[in-house]
């Protein structure tokens, strides 16, 4: 077993899964909290799962109760939230819970585990709809990405005297494995990214997740409290700039 130990809350697919692997890369023990396993870390000695729906504040706590039985006290690196409310019922209730709630519970709830020495860090998945708005996405996934980034500034702040940094990243738009094959058969899709974005290309979930990694590590052991676009450099520019280039190719 490593000497170092990260939790990731929705590890099992998508950006998450790929920030759980980035974390084994680097020879740590990783405890995933989600609903589901990932099939591809079966057996791995390194791996753990505890189930959690975090739709449900008892589901949390049950979590976080194995979670703390199992952890060696003081034993937590790093804390990585990537979840994402998926349900069919309100939405606002649905991302406020997923989103806010069992984020606050999930920080607060594993403070004490965090260890006392060695670098230690809050990784969280917020989005540009933190500060911009776009129709794709409900209000309430709008409210949700600025209250995690306000989040951010909060335990940067309240848990900085342990040690303890937080950051977030906040991603365009980007492609997964399982999103792959539908946006590269979109050709007008991928021509309206090429334009959109400054480096010319759509964003990839590994982007994220390098963001992810850097920020949860050695290298960013004087970065807390900010919110990092991971965007390509839209965010960066100003929109008549971006009106000229759909004008003018």
């Amino acid at each position: 077993m490593s000497n170092s130990h990260a939790v990731v809350v929705g590890g099992s697919k998508g950006l998450g899964l790929l920030v759980t692997d980035s974390f084994l890369a680097r020879g740590m023990d990783v405890t995933v909290l989600s609903r589901t396993p990932a099939n591809q870390h079966v057996g791995n000695p390194r791996i753990s799962h505890v189930y959690v729906d975090l739709a449900e504040t008892t589901s949390i706590q049950m979590a976080l109760d194995v979670l703390r039985a199992t952890l060696t006290a003081g034993a937590l690196n790093y804390l990585v939230l990537c979840q994402r409310y998926r349900g069919d019922d309100d939405p606002w209730t649905g991302e406020i819970q997923v989103g806010l709630t069992a984020s606050r519970q999930l920080i607060e709830g594993l403070t004490d585990a965090f260890s006392d020495a060695g670098d230690r860090a809050i990784g969280i998945v917020s989005s540009v709809y933190a500060r911009f708005v776009g129709s794709s996405q409900p209000v309430g996934y709008h409210v949700v990405k600025a209250g995690l980034n306000a989040m951010v500034r909060y335990y940067a702040f309240s848990l900085g005297s342990r040690g303890v940094r937080v950051n977030a990243v906040m991603p365009l738009t980007y492609m997964k494995d399982t999103s792959r094959a539908y946006y590269q058969s979109q050709a007008q899709l991928m021509d309206l990214y090429d334009r959109l974005v400054p480096l010319r290309r759509m964003g990839e979930a590994g982007d994220s997740a390098n963001a992810l990694d850097f920020l949860c590590s050695e290298k960013a052991s004087f970065i807390s409290g900010q919110c990092l676009y991971v965007d390509g450099g839209v965010s960066a520019v100003w929109p008549e700039e971006t009106a000229k280039r759909f004008q003018h190719p």
